[in-house]
């Protein structure tokens, strides 16, 4: 134990456990400790009250003894109260010396013995020697007030060695807790790291099926198609029309059914994140600041979206900003998700006084000056940008999410797409 009194852990205890670390304990186990600590030091207190009250009553048996009482324990409380090193053994000294004046008081000696050794600080209790000098007690009476002081002194240390030994075991159970703690977050890491990584490769082998389908298999399908359909010309037994017909259609469905299955796999294995750091790392107009916070349930028409709005908004960035940094964000919010493009140029990535279409238009604040619609009719022929916002806007609206476009300090793309709007 530091230079820190009982008292002065009865109230700092439960705010301190909370900011260094023992936010573990429950409240009831720490106010029980506490408790027991603030038991045994008033027993322990009014044990040397009432030891000085019987040795006081050899002395005298008046107001002095009432009034030395009072003093012993004021004093005993006080000495405990301050924080300040030296306002405590100033206390522990004046107490000490008031023997000189009022005797009887040298018989609750051992109640701020006990004080100064629980606080470690038994200097002052030297400025009570004169006393004994001056008042000359009896032998019997001084023989007990020796020995209420020694008992106070071993008292007091053991209470402050349990102190430090519950310390220590505190210490140790949260070192403990928390390398538990650290080793379950390192395993969330791993899990998810680990997670991650047969998701990539359960996503690059399904691109691999799909190429070798594609490739092989439906080139073969493509060639029985065409040897069929020659047949089927050059054919002019009336008989084998009819067998020819059938397997032509049944090769065109067998084709039409494969690549639907290609398709759904190259959708499926879309990693938006990868591809989006892929594509980003190519972008070498800017440097783009990423970040990625969705999930990888997220449905493929979203995913989709986002790639394509992503490409368009860096080809516009590099073609029309001027920009010197760009920010890309993709949130997984509870009910929608959420992605932002900006960027710090001059915010003709919108088409600034240029038509860009009147879906576009509708989607732009009002007043922010960013792109109008040409006579309220489709965008310019010759207006790229405008066309890209259009389209940007229509992949949206099909999945019932808005998107939101400013060019104020730059140009910036907000769109939401709702998760309980999500085209199945």
């Amino acid at each position: 134990m530091k230079d820190v009194t009982f008292l002065q852990m009865t109230f700092v205890t439960s705010s301190a456990s909370v900011a260094g670390g023992r936010h573990n304990i429950p409240s009831a186990v720490l106010w029980y400790d506490i408790g027991m600590e603030l038991a045994f030091t008033i027993a322990v207190k009014i044990l040397f009250a009432l030891m000085g009250v019987i040795n006081a009553m050899q002395l005298t048996f008046d107001y002095r003894l009432v009034l030395s009482l009072f003093l012993a324990l004021a004093f005993s409380f006080a000495v405990q109260l301050p924080k300040n090193r030296t306002l405590s053994m100033l206390l522990c000294g004046i107490f000490c010396l008031l023997p000189l004046a009022l005797p009887v008081l040298i018989c609750f000696l051992p109640l701020i013995v006990f004080d100064a050794c629980y606080r470690k600080e038994p200097l002052p209790l030297l400025a009570a020697i004169p006393a004994f000098f001056v008042i000359r007690p009896q032998t019997s009476l001084l023989v007990l007030i020796l020995i209420g002081c020694l008992l106070a002194a071993l008292l007091a240390l053991a209470l402050s060695w349990v102190l430090h030994l519950r310390t220590e075991l505190q210490e140790a159970k949260d070192d403990a807790d928390s390398g538990t703690r650290q080793a379950s977050l390192e395993k969330k890491e791993l899990t998810a790291h680990q997670d991650a990584e047969i998701e990539a490769a359960t996503l690059q082998e399904r691109n691999r099926i799909a190429r070798e389908i594609h490739d092989n298999v439906g080139h073969m399908l493509s060639r029985a198609i065409l040897l069929t359909g020659a047949l089927q010309t050059v054919n002019k037994n009336e008989e084998l029309y009819e067998p020819l017909q059938k397997l032509n259609d049944s090769l065109n469905d067998a084709m039409n059914s494969i690549r639907e299955s290609v398709h759904d796999l190259y959708d499926d294995s879309l990693d938006l994140e990868r591809a989006s750091k892929a594509l980003l790392e190519e972008f070498h107009f800017c440097p783009v600041d990423f970040r990625f916070q969705c999930s990888r349930s997220m449905p493929r028409e979203v995913k989709y979206c986002f790639f394509a709005i992503l490409k368009e908004a860096l080809v516009n960035i590099a073609k029309h900003s001027g920009a010197t940094k760009a920010e890309v964000s993709m949130t997984e919010h509870p009910a929608l998700y959420q992605m932002i493009v900006q960027d710090n140029g001059t915010g003709q990535a919108a088409g600034k006084g240029k038509a860009e279409g009147a879906t576009a238009a509708q989607n732009l604040p009002s007043g922010s000056g960013e792109a109008s619609a040409k006579n309220g009719n489709e965008p310019a022929a010759n207006d790229n940008r405008g066309i890209g916002l259009v389209g940007m806007s229509e992949r949206v609206n099909a999945l019932g999410g808005t998107i939101r476009f400013n060019d104020d300090k730059g140009f910036r793309i907000f769109l939401t797409v709702p998760k309980a709007q999500e085209a199945s």
